[in-house]
């Protein structure tokens, strides 16, 4: 792909340019030095660890013909044009809608933001719409996937240039719908600026993500400022049970709907029966059944289906094809053992998500089963959640087994020491720890009798453990089948 560098541009606001020679062609833009090649901007922002300016130099020895800074460099090339910015993330946004062709506003962009439940909707609305005919383009933290082929990521929500590259690649299949996780770290870092949404989702809102957010306020206006800056002709889609949702509305231009099971809403459901294969629902007066489980998903479901209706499909359409939705990979996912032991691996990786996924289990588990719950927290994130998820933990479940998540550069016995940081009146056994995840799920397996349920909690979809920077293969479904092959009994 080329541009001229004064059509890249356009919109931006230059402080000053140096080394003016607009009409240059531009074949891509980077924000990583290390992967510049000919003909590329190369755009420096400070970030918390490194300051990118300080790769300019290296991004021009390997082919960049355009620098967008804020800094004025030491050293002016004469063959490089160099443009100074106030924000180099708000231009990035920019540059790269520019670059490939404005493709939000050629394909209508939903994005989901939330504590829980982002993946899990994302999802539900890839396969709703793909089921119903329509080709659309799923962003999630399982990777992009547009129709039928999957693209990995790194984040949550990738950079920008990525979002545009594949919005740009999917309107080029075919597709006239995007589904997208919006992160609070997305919406902070401005990894989502430039892009136009159709319309927006809220989930929920509880404790998570309070190393980076400084304070539960910080978060909640962080959700915000997302909601914030949807247009007019763009709607919000609200969580009427979560009353954070009343303080996000307050003072957007977006014309806002209401979901939910307790409170008045524009979109309702009614829940007939549940049980561990599925739920039987009431929407519209129309009787569906989905093999999703738990009260969680029963919220997600909703949303999807508010949504759709939202974007004119028809409700006919879409609750004839509710029942074919799959259960999604790492959320709430299940396997039954050959002797009857029954293993569920989560997400859940917060207190509320932990609390949603105990509340789905009370309703399957019978009084003669135990639950064993493997968990672990994350290394170099929200120390203050720990001692909150493992108090859950600890009184919910009969056997609590503690073991390690993403310990990341942290010592995993003060990951231990803050998830047994709490008082609880409940007497039980002592709580289980294994640094090695393997054991503590190997132990679980070992201790289960027939019908018992093992819930592997806080890594779900993810295929690795990250450890002092190395990223090692890891399943957690994939080492419990393993392992039941050998103590199954």
């Amino acid at each position: 792909m080329k541009k001229f560098l004064k059509d890249v541009l356009k919109k931006v606001h230059v402080l000053k340019m140096i080394g003016k020679n607009s009409s240059k062609f531009i074949e891509g833009i980077s924000m990583d030095s290390k992967i510049v090649q000919s003909n590329m901007i190369f755009v420096a922002k400070k970030g918390k660890i490194t300051d990118g300016h300080k790769f300019i130099m290296d991004a021009i020895q390997k082919g960049a013909n355009t620098i967008i800074c804020e800094n004025s460099p030491f050293f002016i090339h004469k063959h490089i044009t160099y443009v100074l910015v106030k924000n180099s993330m708000e231009t990035l946004g920019i540059i790269s809608s520019n670059f490939y062709d404005h493709p939000t506003k050629k394909i209508k962009l939903i994005g989901i933001t939330g504590t829980n439940g982002k993946t899990s909707i994302a999802t539900i609305l890839h396969q709703l719409f793909s089921k119903i005919g329509e080709k659309n383009i799923l962003i999630s933290t399982m990777g992009i996937k547009i129709l039928s082929e999957k693209y990995p990521t790194i984040h949550t929500t990738p950079n920008i240039i990525e979002i545009n590259k594949y919005l740009n690649i999917s309107i080029q299949k075919g597709c006239k719908y995007a589904f997208m996780e919006v992160s609070s770290h997305g919406i902070s870092q401005k990894r989502i600026a430039g892009l136009l949404f159709k319309g927006g989702i809220f989930t929920n809102i509880t404790h998570d993500h309070l190393d980076y957010h400084r304070s539960f306020d910080h978060y909640l206006s962080t959700k915000k400022l997302f909601f914030e800056n949807l247009s007019k002709k763009a709607f919000a889609l609200m969580n009427s049970d979560d009353e954070n949702s009343y303080k996000i509305i307050k003072k957007i231009s977006a014309k806002t709907y209401f979901y939910g099971l307790k409170k008045n809403s524009n979109f309702k459901i009614q829940i007939l029966k549940e049980n561990i294969n599925g739920n039987q629902l009431l929407i519209d007066g129309h009787k569906v059944f989905t093999h999703l489980i738990g009260r969680f998903n029963i919220y997600n479901l909703l949303a999807s289906y508010a949504t759709a209706v939202l974007l004119e499909k028809n409700k006919d359409d879409i609750l004839k094809k509710i029942k074919y939705i799959k259960p999604i990979k790492g959320r709430f996912e299940k396997f039954l053992s050959r002797s009857g032991i029954q293993i569920i691996v989560d997400y859940a990786h917060n207190p509320d998500g932990l609390k949603s996924i105990f509340n789905a289990i009370e309703i399957i588990k019978k009084d003669d089963e135990k639950l064993i719950c493997v968990i672990g927290c994350g290394g170099n994130r929200d120390v203050k959640k720990r001692s909150l998820m493992g108090k859950i933990v600890y009184e919910t479940c009969d056997i609590s087994i503690f073991t390690s998540d993403n310990p990341r550069y942290e010592d995993i016995n003060k990951i231990f020491n803050d998830m047994k940081n709490f008082k609880s009146h409940t007497k039980k056994k002592s709580i289980l720890t294994f640094v090695r995840r393997k054991e503590a799920i190997q132990t679980a397996i070992k201790i289960a009798k027939k019908k018992d349920i093992i819930l592997i909690a806080g890594k779900g979809h993810e295929t690795y453990q990250e450890i002092k920077g190395i990223r090692y293969y890891f399943n957690d479904m994939e080492i419990a089948k393993d392992l039941l092959k050998t103590y199954d009994k």
